[in-house]
């Protein structure tokens, strides 16, 4: 940070003459309301030592040639890729005996200027001065500004503490890792139960009591929600070892926390790499969810078990492919059409992604895991937008497309989709956009903010899946909803099941006091068909309608 009470000028000079003028032409002169200080050095040896207490020097006057011929150029160099220091402004002096061309200082050498000695000891000095100073403070604005950008990027909004982007520059750098994931148990409960204000300062709590106990051995992350990660610093810690996987699982059962006043306890599973290279968050999903197979409060380690080999293989064949298919038309769009219930006519479709391999068609179940550690997704929303606009380009049809979590977070979202919309001149409200239910959506400001914004810009929205896992009906208080699709498991054995019955009669009855029409999928038979219309569901899409196809219906 720059001092507040003078402004620091660095002179590198073996030429007492050149120190003796600038600390006579900036003797007492005040620039902005503050005094100069110059810090004098003769050689690059002293001018070292000064920088090292004196970080915060605005401008930086350097001789070429000093104890050799380019004793000042390597002192730059110094300055920008040993002490990383990017702020102050480099005047180099030239003194006519230079062996370096100007033009080649300029290309291999970050300076900010370049002034002939006769220069620095004439009248014009003062100018120069104000110049640098003026650089200098621009710089260090904008420097403080994308930092503030990158912070805000890489650290989470509840927590405070660096988020899964961080935690991925900090694994791309060579040698083994070791990550364990602590994914809080039924922490969906907690917010349903007590709110989400309430479960933010339970994730605070949790994120102090693990900076507090383990912060000596490893860097703490909160990922997203109720998922956190240990990034164990060196590799031959206590933590890297396997049997303190089960103890830090362990701690976390025995803590109690203090959330608001209220003691409460929590459970967490947990998956861990330890000292492996490669995908290591990746592998560390693996293990999570391998864990979560042996139900809560459980912590497993990454291994090399055929089951995760397996799938670890089956993401990197599929990534492959997907990459492959995007970059030769082979992520196709199939269409599925949602019926009307109260005019028996077909009004919509459903956008669904298919991938052709090797001449066969294979369903999202196959790929789109990949596509998503791969960060893939993105691409393949671009195209199913770009393909449902297309069709609603000589159709009179409204089309559905899903978002995820992750394409609401790419910070060209909107953007892509007003420029495929502009492309092929489709009106807003020809598109639904299907959010796949989630808790984060609901509570993230900024994906509802980006929601709002394409509710406001005549885009419709769906929540898809509802009633899936831990249904969240707050988010049809915080998001402009338009359509609600039950979940198709509630609605496939619908006719048999009496608690699928009870779910999508309340999540109707819901609904339709809200004013939103609903969609049941899975409608797979005229049973279900006729009981999800006496029940008095809006619209249908299932089997008993239409499979999805390439081609909409005849």
């Amino acid at each position: 940070m720059m001092s507040e009470k003078y402004w620091e000028i660095l002179v590198v000079d073996d030429d007492i003459t050149v120190h003796n003028v600038i600390e006579k032409e900036l003797q007492n002169i005040f620039i902005q309301n503050k005094p100069v200080k110059i810090l004098h050095a003769h050689n690059a040896q002293e001018a070292k030592e000064l920088l090292k207490n004196n970080a915060d020097a605005a401008i930086a006057f350097i001789d070429i040639s000093m104890e050799t011929p380019d004793a000042g150029l390597k002192l730059v160099e110094y300055i920008r890729h040993v002490l990383y220091n990017t702020n102050i402004r480099i005047v180099m002096i030239d003194s006519g005996n230079t062996p370096i061309p100007t033009d080649k200082i300029f290309d291999h050498y970050d300076i900010n200027s370049y002034k002939e000695k006769e220069e620095i000891v004439s009248g014009k000095f003062y100018l120069i001065i104000r110049n640098a100073l003026k650089q200098y403070e621009q710089y260090k604005e904008i420097k403080s500004k994308r930092d503030e950008i990158y912070k805000k990027m890489t650290t989470n909004e509840v927590t405070h503490l660096p988020n899964r982007m961080k935690l991925n520059e900090n694994l791309d750098t060579i040698g083994d890792k070791s990550l364990i994931l602590i994914n809080i148990d039924d922490f969906s409960l907690i917010n349903n139960h007590n709110g989400f204000e309430f479960g933010n300062e339970v994730l605070r709590s949790f994120a102090k009591f693990l900076v507090e106990k383990y912060s000596k051995y490893a860097e703490v992350f909160h990922l997203e929600a109720d998922k956190f990660a240990l990034y164990c610093l060196q590799s031959d810690t206590y933590y890297t070892q396997e049997q303190s996987i089960s103890i830090i699982k362990e701690d976390i059962y025995k803590h109690e926390f203090d959330v608001k006043g209220i003691k409460i306890h929590l459970t967490a599973t947990l998956g861990a790499v330890l000292d492996e290279q490669g995908n290591i968050i990746q592998k560390a999903e693996f293990a999570l969810k391998e864990a979560r197979l042996y139900g809560k409060n459980s912590a497993r380690k990454y291994s090399d078990d055929l089951q995760i080999v397996r799938t670890v293989y089956s993401n990197s064949i599929w990534t492959g492919r997907i990459r492959e298919a995007i970059r030769h038309n082979k992520i196709l769009a199939y269409f599925q059409p949602i019926q009307n219930l109260k005019t028996g006519k077909i009004e919509k479709y459903e956008t669904l992604v298919r991938l052709e391999y090797d001449n066969k068609i294979y369903s999202p179940f196959h790929f789109l895991d990949a596509a998503l550690y791969s960060g893939q997704m993105f691409e393949i929303f671009k195209i199913m937008l770009n393909e449902a606009c297309k069709k609603a380009q000589t159709t009179s049809y409204i089309f559905s497309v899903n978002i995820s979590e992750y394409d609401l977070k790419h910070p060209k979202f909107v953007q892509t989709i007003h420029k495929i919309m502009k492309q092929c001149n489709v009106a807003p409200n020809r598109i639904v956009f299907e959010i796949l239910e989630n808790n984060s959506i609901a509570k993230n400001r900024n994906i509802q903010d980006v929601l709002n914004v394409l509710h406001e810009d005549g885009f419709k929205l769906a929540i898809d899946d509802f009633g899936a896992d831990c249904s969240n009906f707050a988010q049809l208080n915080n998001l402009p909803i338009n359509f609600i699709k039950i979940d198709g498991q509630f609605i496939k054995n619908i006719v048999q099941d009496r608690n699928s019955q009870i779910t999508a009669k309340t999540i109707l009855d819901y609904a339709h006091q809200k004013e939103i029409p609903v969609v049941a999928e899975f409608v797979c038979s005229k049973e279900v068909y006729d009981y999800v219309k006496e029940m008095g569901v809006d619209f249908v899409q299932g089997y008993e309608i239409a499979e999805p196809k390439p081609r909409l219906l005849d």
